[in-house]
This record gives structure tokens, C-alpha cells and sequence, in this order.
């Protein structure tokens, strides 16, 4: 800015016209210089895409953590699932209040369903800690089968896919087909809800059974697998997950594991086995088909059990 002293002495040397002109130039300058600052225009800021399903995840978030607190395990679950679904940002706080309620639920005790006969038969909810009893049962599987069915012509070689004989639930709930020259288990064992029914191969190698967790609200599949997993991780001798893949069964979404565990034969010898789940939910009810034969022999059976899984129709 100009010296206003030194631009009044130069004044008194100019002509009028041109002292006036100078004058009118500084007044300006002055001016402008002391106006108003323009505020610069504000960005504008974008909307956020996540809103509604960040404000859906909040709400489950709240409901989820009381009934959590509350120790109302069962309806957390739902609502933490919902939060877990619906969360863009991946909270901590959400996924540790998820995994709190299956770790929980993980370790609530089953309850032995009451029989005269011997058997481990074990109805549980979601998720279910499998007693010492079905451990064992996993470690010492009996060699022989209480009742038989006929069969129809010679026994299929090991890994040949015999023909399939139609099997329906008691209760009308479900059917399947099994091979025609597996036997059928008078006391069929599940580590998971109540087993209806379990076939096992002539060799007496390999088995198949099939559950119904009737006690369990499961929201989905991918849960009830999951709370499937952490038990088995506690409780079965020898348990290492393989592989875990989503499907659908029966028209139904449905999620399948592999896994292999520690098996005792009759001579006491410990034996590796692997085993497979399909977690299937109607409803809400989980629905559970499960088999299992020695490590060396599963691939041989796959296509078996492959095929009777395809079987399965609710009715």
C-alpha cells in the first residue's frame, strides 16, 4: 500500500489534474483494500451411500448387545447377525460381540435326551458343546449294526455307488435314499440335535446319519455351521477343519464342511477319519447330514455319500 505522507507531499508538486487523478487512484486502492473479503463458495459435501444400512446395523448393534448383557443368548445371536450383515465398516465391536454370544452359546451344557436303551443321543441348541459321551463315541465306534435290512443282490465293492432305496422320516419331516445294502442303526447317534436315522456300509467303514436340531432357532446356515465349528473345535479328539463351502440342498440354502478327527478302532489303535456336514435350514430349524469313514477310505466313498445327499428332499 502507498505511504499516504509521501503521496500528499507528492501531491503539492503535480498540476490540479494531475494531483486529482492521483487522488482518485489511492481513494480507490484504499478501498478495495479494506472492502469485504468473498468468501469462497463450499464444497459441497457428497451424500453417504451406506446410511440406511449403517443406521440398520446400528439398531441390531443395540439390540443385540442388551439381549447379549441380558444373557438372552438365542436373540442376540439373530440381532448381531443382522448388525455383522448389514455393517459397511467392519466394526470390532460388532464382530467381538458376535463371536462373545457363539462363545457363550458354545459352552451352554446339552441335555442327554432320557433312554433305557445304551446310546449317546444328545439334543442340543445352537451352538451346541458335545459332551465327553459323543467324544468318546467319535474315538470308539461300535463294530457291528443292532438292526439290518435285506439286501438286494451281492455287496457293492468298496467306491462302487450301489443302488439307492428310498427312506421317509417317521414324523413325515424329510426323505432320502440310502444305498440298499447299508444297514440301518436301531440307535442312531448325531453330535448335533437329535439323530433320526443312520445307515453304515456292509464293512461297517463308513456311516451316514441325519439330524434335526428341533430346540435350535438358526437365522442361517452359515451360522449354525459356524457354531458347529467352534464346538467341534473344543470337544472332538483330534478335530482340524478342511474345508467349508456354501450350497444349496434340498432347494434350501445349505452349507457343507469336510474335517477330519481322531477315530479308535476295536483293537484300541488310534486312526485318522474325515468326515463331512451339511448344515441345511427350513425355516429355521437346522436340518444336519453328516458321515464319516476312515481317512484312507473317504474319497472311495465320496460318491456314495454325494449321491444320497442329492437324495435328501424335505417333505
Amino acid at each position: 500500500m502507498e505511504n499516504p505522507t509521501f503521496t500528499m507531499q507528492l501531491v503539492h508538486h503535480l498540476s490540479p489534474r494531475a494531483a486529482l487523478a492521483l487522488s482518485v487512484l489511492v481513494l480507490g486502492t484504499l478501498t478495495f483494500a479494506c472492502g469485504p473479503a468473498v468468501a469462497p463458495a463450499p464444497t459441497p459435501v457428497p451424500a453417504d451411500p451406506f446410511v440406511v444400512v449403517r443406521a440398520t446395523s446400528q439398531a441390531a448393534y443395540t439390540t443385540g448387545k442388551a439381549h447379549l448383557d441380558r444373557g438372552e443368548l438365542q436373540a442376540a445371536l439373530v440381532d448381531l447377525d443382522t448388525a455383522s450383515t448389514n455393517d459397511p465398516d467392519t466394526r470390532q465391536d460388532i464382530q467381538q460381540a458376535l463371536s462373545q454370544t457363539l462363545s457363550q452359546l458354545a459352552m451352554q451344557t446339552p441335555t442327554v435326551e432320557p433312554t433305557s436303551a445304551p446310546r449317546n443321543l444328545i439334543v442340543t441348541t445352537v451352538p451346541a458343546a458335545i459332551p465327553a459321551s459323543i467324544a468318546a463315541t467319535l474315538a470308539a465306534r461300535p463294530t457291528s449294526v443292532a438292526v439290518a435290512v435285506p439286501t438286494a443282490g451281492p455287496t457293492a465293492q468298496l467306491g462302487a455307488t450301489p443302488a439307492l432305496v428310498a427312506w421317509r422320516d417317521p414324523q413325515g419331516r424329510f426323505s432320502l435314499s440310502a444305498p440298499v445294502d447299508w444297514a440301518r442303526s436301531a440307535a442312531p447317534q448325531s453330535l448335533f440335535g437329535t439323530s433320526v436315522v443312520q445307515f453304515r456300509d456292509p464293512s461297517v467303514q463308513a456311516e451316514l446319519d441325519v439330524a434335526v436340531d428341533s430346540t435350535s432357532r438358526a437365522p442361517s446356515p452359515e451360522l449354525y455351521a459356524a457354531t458347529m465349528e467352534i464346538a467341534m473345535q473344543q470337544q472332538v479328539p483330534g478335530y482340524a477343519a478342511e474345508e467349508s463351502q456354501p450350497g444349496s440342498t434340498a432347494g434350501n440354502p445349505s452349507v457343507r464342511r469336510v474335517f477330519t478327527f481322531t477315530q479308535r478302532d476295536a483293537a484300541g489303535n488310534d486312526n485318522q477319519a474325515r468326515g463331512f456336514q451339511v448344515a441345511v435350514v427350513k425355516g429355521s430349524t437346522p436340518y444336519i447330514i453328516a458321515g464319516s469313514a476312515p481317512a484312507e477310505q473317504f474319497e472311495a466313498f465320496s460318491a456314495t455319500f454325494d449321491k444320497v445327499v442329492e437324495t435328501f428332499r424335505f417333505s
